[in-house]
């Protein structure tokens, strides 16, 4: 009888793993589904070199397109930024960022949805910053030209937008104004 009981726990854990696994690994997937950039964590010197390059103001309310497990916009808001936006399409990072928001207690000024990046509303947008691919970095170029409000900032870092001339370039960190 303890033996059936060990496998069934075991057998139940084992699936209960595989299954977090697939959610996990599978959703790595969905942003090259839908014209994204897969998750590669921004380093601690990076983001704060881009928060620093950004000149956050406490009017600004800045969006992340792609915002994996939300360290720009948490860094963002805790450098006076009065709101924070993430549009991030992997469920697993969207749980990681909304836990990393709550525990700074930044629930009342940063939303993180579980949504594309191409279906984001940039209206009232001050400040964009964001690590895609070269690949989408064109058509979200033109996005980012169409819906963004005269002076908006946005922050890239290692990719350039074709075409745009940056206000300033450091290292692999690019700051433009429209």
């Amino acid at each position: 009888m303890d033996y059936i009981f060990i496998l069934l726990v075991g057998g139940s854990l084992v699936i209960l793993s595989c299954l977090a696994s697939i959610f996990w690994f599978g959703g790595f997937l969905l942003p090259l589904i839908f014209n994204g950039a897969p998750f590669v964590p921004t380093s601690n010197k990076t983001t704060s070199l881009m928060i620093e390059m950004a000149k956050v103001l406490p009017t600004d309310t800045v969006i992340d397109l792609g915002s994996g497990d939300g360290r720009l916009l948490i860094a963002a808001v805790e450098a006076g930024a009065q709101k924070g936006i993430g549009y991030e399409i992997h469920p697993g990072l969207v749980w990681l960022s909304r836990l990393r928001v709550h525990l700074r207690r930044l629930d009342d000024r940063i939303t993180i949805l579980q949504k594309s990046y191409w279906q984001a509303d940039l209206e009232g947008i001050s400040l964009v910053v964001l690590y895609q691919i070269p690949d989408s970095m064109q058509r979200l170029g033109d996005k980012l030209k169409r819906e963004l409000p005269k002076g908006a900032r946005v922050v890239s870092h290692a990719f350039p937008f074709p075409g745009w001339a940056p206000d300033e370039t450091r290292g692999k960190i690019l700051h433009y104004t429209l």
